[in-house]
């Protein structure tokens, strides 16, 4: 059987089968799912550096599916380093969120492969990842109610970062 037969079985099960609306579904949930696989781990690029400050993307958009539910969290990320000897190639970083966010995937999980990676791509000495998601599973099921989930990773020494991300404080 393929995953398309195995979705529309799963869909009959579940007393979908008469809505003529869905007759392509199963064909839909397959690509889309096969949209979400994880694929190969994107390359990052450094570049040698003198500067010692920290560095911060912010605002970074990243889908996922949450591995309990199959129902999506969506957010933005902020990712904050402070770079030894090499700084990551930003599109890179950014690539790295987007090959986390695919496959059956936790935020919380994510933030920390997001952290590990930080370290072992550039030896960053300090990561600080925040992920900040509105999780569909929370507000379609379940207690049904909106609300943005933050989770933190961090590696090494954060200060310098959090400093960089709240000047003033």
């Amino acid at each position: 059987m393929t995953p398309e037969d195995h979705l529309r079985a799963a869909l009959a099960g579940l007393g979908f089968q008469d809505d003529p609306e869905t007759a392509q579904t199963p064909e839909r949930m397959a690509q889309f799912l096969r949209e979400f696989a994880p694929g190969k781990p994107p390359e990052l690029s450094t570049f040698p550096v003198t500067s010692s400050g920290a560095v911060v993307l912010r605002d970074l958009p990243f889908y996922a599916l949450c591995a309990h539910h199959l129902l999506p969290f969506f957010g933005t990320a902020t990712i904050g380093y402070m770079p030894s000897d090499r700084v990551g190639g930003f599109s890179g970083i950014a690539r790295l969120l987007q090959y986390r966010s695919r496959g059956p995937q936790l935020q919380e999980r994510m933030a920390e492969q997001l952290a590990d990676d930080m370290v072992a791509s550039m030896g960053a000495t300090g990561v600080v990842v925040k992920l900040s998601a509105r999780q569909l599973c929370m507000e379609m099921r379940g207690a049904c109610t909106p609300g943005t989930v933050d989770v933190f990773a961090e590696r090494g020494d954060p200060t310098p970062i959090y400093k960089a991300l709240n000047p003033g404080a």
